[in-house]
């Protein structure tokens, strides 16, 4: 019985981190649209999302080191797995906000990507957003098939941000190119499969 109200204590602050999460998936959405309209604006609404972000796991983190502090070892479990969770949203936030340095660069050097590279990137920010609305659903249901599911989605979407960089490379020494494009979709997709693995280790902590 006592297992049970940690757990549900547990799963009760999840549900409370559901609006971080939320902005999360509007940080990704801002990023698209300033990649593909150039929109400051956007950029702008990045790093103002990723402050709330802050703002408000802040004083959750001190709470959960708090607990951690006076806490029998009985009850640290589930504290260690909150604070884990806390560690990776504010790591996803993070990469996330790094995305508006490349896409500042795709405006102000006026680079233009390839078809291909262009659609790639368009589709990864929509894979992402969906995953943030897929981890909103585990926080709220802690669906175990789900949890699965996003996991393996999350592993091959990581995997093929490596391959489509090996690829990238050999691409790059048969063309000439644009440097500066090259570098850009390079970036992003090294700062998307760092989010990534930021959200499978949320997955790893929920089991």
């Amino acid at each position: 019985m006592v297992e049970e109200l940690k757990k549900k204590a547990f799963l009760d602050q999840l549900k409370a981190l559901c609006p971080t999460v939320d902005n999360l998936r509007l940080m990704l959405g801002a990023a698209r649209h300033a990649f593909n309209r150039h929109s400051l604006a956007k950029l702008e609404e990045i790093a103002r999302l990723k402050d709330e972000i802050t703002f408000a796991l802040d004083p959750i983190f001190e709470q959960v080191e708090a607990g951690l502090g006076k806490s029998s070892e009985a009850d640290k479990p589930y504290l260690l797995k909150l604070q884990g969770i806390i560690t990776h949203l504010e790591l996803m936030a993070d990469k996330i906000a790094g995305l508006a340095e490349p896409i500042r660069r795709k405006g102000n050097h006026g680079a233009i990507l390839s078809d291909k590279d262009f659609f790639h990137i368009n589709d990864l920010f929509s894979q992402q957003m969906g995953f943030m609305r897929a981890l909103v659903d585990i926080f709220h249901y802690d669906d175990v098939s789900l949890k699965a599911y996003l996991h393996h989605e999350s592993q091959e979407l990581r995997d093929s941000c490596f391959l489509h960089k090996v690829e990238h490379g050999s691409r790059m020494t048969d063309s000439l190119g644009q440097p500066d494009a090259w570098s850009i979709y390079l970036d992003i997709l090294d700062h998307s499969r760092e989010i990534l693995e930021h959200l499978m280790d949320i997955l790893k902590i929920l089991g």
